[in-house]
């Protein structure tokens, strides 16, 4: 849903993946603030941040006198959306992109709802292409298990299934999705037990919850890692959370990455 839009001038982005688009649509100049999972361009990350779009409140981003916000399903509670819109100020939300094509259909309607539609299609072109050539040649004859798993820390650890932003990077890449084929979809608590039963060849984490769990000792000192294929051959793969958990323009040099640090 989406009030009308007259207004483009001043935007606020809750989203890194929407702020990312919008700046390849060349409207950067227009983006006023954004939430704290912007992390590109530079430019983008040192705007105001108005906090984080899944907890979001209408006062931060009507500080910034926006003449149109832009979330995603995520973005919550429905209550601050509301208000936002109360106070006149139109909100676009688009689905959370879990694949590639959802992604292309976030870049148009964020490109229709901003006069740029022309952009947007030539954006979606160039991506198209990118990825192509991101994995072209990758030909797997026994496709590695990777999982995904995503730590704020010992206590917050997460495996991620299907329809999470990671899935279709994975089978991108020619692997097979250990927590989608464990019947995750979304994410659950890690357990040591269902970690072993997945059984993964290369286990992915953010950078940054590698470091909050003292590295890749560390992590194989959590129960459970070392007892997989993953962690006795340390194929342990980490990327910073901004890279590889935003689903947007970038993900072409994502995915070169993850061919090479697999297959190279």
């Amino acid at each position: 849903m989406v009030s009308i839009i007259d207004d483009t001038s001043r935007i606020v982005s809750l989203s890194g993946a929407i702020t990312e688009i919008l700046y390849e649509l060349d409207l950067g100049d227009a983006v006023v603030a954004v939430d704290v999972t912007t992390v590109f361009p530079v430019p983008a990350t040192k705007l105001p941040i108005v906090g984080v779009g899944r907890f979001l409140t209408a006062e931060a981003v009507l500080e910034q006198r926006p003449t149109l916000v832009i979330g995603d399903t995520q973005t919550s509670p429905s209550e601050a959306i509301s208000q936002i819109r109360g106070a006149g100020v139109p909100v676009l939300i688009t689905e959370v992109a879990t694949s590639f094509d959802g992604l292309y259909r976030s870049i148009e309607l964020i490109g229709d709802a901003v006069r740029a539609g022309d952009k947007a299609e030539s954006l979606i072109d160039r991506m198209r292409t990118d990825i192509e050539a991101a994995i072209d040649g990758v030909e797997v004859s026994d496709p590695p298990s990777i999982a995904f798993v995503y730590s704020r820390g010992p206590d917050v650890i997460l495996l991620f299934g299907a329809e999470m932003t990671t899935h279709p990077l994975i089978e991108a890449v020619g692997g097979v999705d250990a927590g989608a084929a464990s019947g995750i979809v979304g994410t659950v608590d890690f357990t040591p037990e269902a970690l072993v039963a997945a059984q993964p060849d290369v286990i992915i984490i953010t950078s940054e919850g590698l470091n909050l769990l003292g590295g890749v000792d560390g992590l194989l000192a959590t129960p459970g890692f070392a007892a997989t294929p993953a962690g006795q051959q340390r194929r342990i793969l980490d990327y910073p959370e901004g890279d590889i958990l935003t689903l947007g323009p970038r993900i072409a040099e994502v995915l070169e990455l993850l061919v090479a640090d697999l297959y190279g």
